[in-house]
């Protein structure tokens, strides 16, 4: 039983950190529409920091690393980083764009619990034109790999649904099962944050527009029935799992999109993303999620100081009540229920 993170979802204090998202770094070597992550940014936190920083998160009760970027596969280090986490017996997944999958999988095994691989097209011309890179086929080929050698316990697929891609949802899915992905899941793609490097820092690349992501009014109608239908064709895949969400929480993202141009309200959301978990980046800055603005950096202040300042008390407090801006617009949200956190479900 996990008394402290039970403890997390009733209050504004956290008593442990159970799931951390750390950007090993910014570094990528796709240039997506979406984001603009390119180059790694100066003065990333080196391996001797974020060891240091590994045995001040298992001493607060870490369960559960997510590694995401920037692509992780680009630090020539993130084997060892892993090392850190593995022995400390912490449950270790990765985010990753796949173009590095096939030359380092093997390297890999055995490490993470699962492998989530981005893609966003369900073929070679959109995908390639979305991320910038002529990298559809070897991600494939790196997704065949992982799943040939056993790599992780599951491999899964995650794609963002934009104004470019919606209509392929049903060929996502089909692409799921040709692939032999574990699960497909879906998001929105975010336009109102400044998260993934939308935030027109010059030492980043440009990134897409609203109006080249988000869906019209006559599209949100498209996408509804494009649901709909997949509801009913693919129902034994919802069932089963293979597709992430439910067709309920599908239409979440036409209603999103529908709330953008003016013709819906936003769904309403449930979050309580700061209480269980924290994003610390590749330079230490601390966030309380992918989408709100830091509250301090681990190389001025210790972790365990950090995680209970004011800010981020008020933060907390902020989030239970759906009050920020941010949060009613959010596009991934995570939710532990006291019972889940009690039980460890990390």
């Amino acid at each position: 039983m996990n008394y402290k993170a039970f403890f997390n979802t009733v209050s504004t204090k956290a008593h442990c950190m159970p799931v951390v998202i750390l950007y090993v770094t910014e570094g990528c070597n796709l240039k997506c529409l979406s984001c603009s992550y390119r180059q790694p940014m100066p003065g990333e936190l080196t391996f001797d920091e974020i060891k240091q920083l590994a045995q001040q998160l298992s001493a607060f009760g870490l369960k559960h690393i997510v590694y995401s970027g920037g692509e992780p596969l680009l630090r020539r280090d993130f084997r060892d980083i892993c090392n850190l986490f593995t022995l400390l017996k912490v449950k270790q997944t990765l985010l990753t764009n796949g173009l590095l999958l096939a030359k380092r999988a093997e390297e890999f095994k055995g490490v993470f619990h699962e492998i989530i691989v981005s893609l966003d097209g369900a073929d070679a011309q959109t995908h390639n034109r979305l991320r910038g890179v002529n990298s559809f086929d070897l991600i494939l080929e790196g997704i065949a790999k992982a799943r040939a050698i056993g790599a992780a316990p599951q491999i899964s697929i995650r794609t963002v649904l934009q104004k470019q891609n919606f209509r392929q949802l049903h060929s996502f899915i089909e692409l799921a099962k040709q692939t032999g992905a574990g699960r497909i899941s879906f998001l929105a793609a975010d336009v109102s944050s400044e998260a993934y490097g939308r935030d027109n820092n010059p030492a980043r690349g440009a990134v897409a527009s609203e109006s080249s992501m988000a869906l019209n009014k006559d599209e949100v109608l498209e996408l509804k029935d494009i649901i709909y239908r997949a509801s009913i064709k693919y129902k034994n895949e919802f069932e089963s799992g293979l597709i992430a969400e439910s067709p309920e929480k599908l239409h979440h993202i036409a209603y999103y999109y529908a709330a953008l141009n003016g013709s819906d309200t936003f769904p309403r959301n449930f979050c309580n993303a700061p209480m269980v978990s924290t994003v610390i980046t590749s330079t230490g800055n601390i966030h309380p999620c992918f989408f709100l603005p830091e509250y301090g950096n681990i190389r001025k202040n210790k972790f365990n100081d950090l995680i209970n300042s004011a800010p981020i008390i008020k933060t907390r407090g902020m989030v239970k009540g759906m009050e920020p801006d941010r949060c009613k617009k959010c596009v991934c949200t995570l939710f532990v229920s006291p019972r889940a956190a009690l039980m460890d479900k990390f």
